[in-house]
């Protein structure tokens, strides 16, 4: 057999969260290899549900960290847990892929965790400011650029005939989590502005499906079929203007929201991070951007560099972040000749590059770990064992993934009340421990 024939053994960790909250670009971002190189045995684990001590004594090939997994480290009960329970990933002998998000967001607890677990490449998003958010690890590590989201194969089918703009019956959407100030003001953009674009006059009149509620978030492939169903959409930067080494803005900002919740952003920046914001500007193009581009959904967007892929003026209609241009939006709105251009343009930006592809991606991973594994010699679970470990998994976890998830929408619910009742006590032990 070929080192070309080789069937990899891959353990992929997550934490999506409650299933039918998923978002159709994140989960398809954490299943980007199993999507994409099907030909490979993958145990695909959600590590917010216990992990099987047998799944711990299988010889991986690799060992992917997905983005959401990553995202423990925002919580300190959350990421004390996950780097107990996978304590074994820092000891194995698996090449380790690392591909994480709001890197700005605990940077030096990132930065420190790959060191500690000796992951051989992280593909990092932000990749003007690599020094300042991997400072330790871009030393000795292997830093590669990767993308919040790839266009997978089944997005490139959804979208091959988009429908026609004039049978669609939202004018603008928008969906969007109100983020909390230690994002800076980048991510107040993101959490504002539709509001600001709904108080304009100009735009009475027209069919407007824009929220940042969290319950009406749009998720699996319902999203699709709304933004496909969206003539225009709001676009901003991904990204944050404060970087937060430690999450101690975090832990600030979320102690003073609940100690003080009408506190306006300019009085939370006082208490919390003077000084600090603007700094860096961390952005990234997002999933949403690349996703309307192939519906053919033209977006108003707000200045920002997209990753230089899209640029607004020419890719997009630019609407400045309070918008306060919104007459000439509007005006460019109306002209067909000119939205038709952009929907296409838009299109052809995000399909001309290479990376952006989830197979393109899906196929530098394999060939990455391929050369890892040659490297290091590694010597994975033999195929019948690793058939018998997945049959096993999937009989003792996925069965039983349902029931978990029910449990957890219970607590969740008991959560909420308490909350609602105005429990300061309960919410600020929640706040800690969740």
């Amino acid at each position: 057999m070929t080192d070309s024939d080789v069937r990899l053994k891959i353990l992929v960790l997550h934490r999506l969260g409650d299933p039918v909250r998923w978002r159709k670009a994140v989960r398809d971002l954490e299943y980007l290899l199993p999507d994409h190189a099907p030909n490979h045995d993958f145990i695909v684990h959600a590590a917010e549900q216990p992990l099987p001590a047998f799944v711990r004594n299988v010889k991986f090939h690799a060992i992917i960290l997905g983005p959401t997994f990553l995202c423990a480290r925002f919580t300190p009960h959350a990421f004390a847990r996950v780097l107990e329970d996978y304590d074994f990933v820092r000891s194995a002998d698996a090449v380790k892929i690392a591909l994480p998000q709001d890197e700005y967001d605990c940077s030096a607890l990132l930065d420190r965790w790959m060191i500690d677990w000796s992951v051989d490449a992280v593909y990092a998003v932000c990749d003007e400011h690599w020094p300042v958010l991997y400072p330790e690890y871009s030393k000795t590590g292997r830093l590669r650029l990767g993308y919040t989201g790839y266009i997978a194969d089944a997005w490139l089918h959804r979208f091959s005939r988009p429908r026609p703009r004039a049978d669609r019956s939202i004018d603008v959407s928008y969906r969007a989590r109100d983020l909390p100030p230690n994002y800076g003001r980048l991510g107040r953009i993101k959490s504002e502005i539709g509001r600001a674009f709904m108080a304009q006059p100009v735009v009475r009149g027209l069919s407007l499906d824009i929220s940042t509620d969290d319950a009406a978030i749009v998720a699996g492939p319902d999203w699709h079929d709304f933004l496909e169903n969206s003539k225009f959409c709001l676009a901003t930067n991904s990204g944050s203007s404060l970087i937060d080494p430690h999450g101690k803005i975090r832990a600030c900002v979320e102690r003073h929201a609940i100690n003080h919740p009408a506190a306006t952003f300019d009085e939370i920046e006082a208490a919390c991070f003077p000084g600090l914001d603007g700094q860096f500007n961390f952005t990234a193009i997002s999933p949403r951007h690349l996703e309307a581009a192939l519906a053919a959904t033209v977006q108003i967007a707000t200045p920002g560099r997209y990753s230089g892929i899209l640029e607004p003026g020419r890719h997009c209609i630019l609407t400045e972040p309070d918008c306060a241009n919104a007459v000439d939006v509007v005006r460019q709105m109306r002209d067909q000749a000119l939205v038709d251009r952009m929907a296409r343009d838009a299109r052809e930006a995000v399909l001309d590059v290479a990376a952006l592809r989830a197979s393109n991606q899906a196929a530098a991973l394999i060939e990455l770990i391929k050369n890892g594994v040659g490297a290091k010699r590694i010597s994975a679970t033999p195929e019948g064992e690793m058939k018998r470990a997945i049959e096993r998994y999937h009989a003792e976890v996925t069965a039983n993934a349902d029931a978990y998830w029910r449990r957890q929408r219970g607590r969740q619910r008991l959560r909420d009340l308490a909350v609602a009742l105005g429990a300061r006590k309960i919410k600020r032990w929640w706040m800690r421990t969740a």
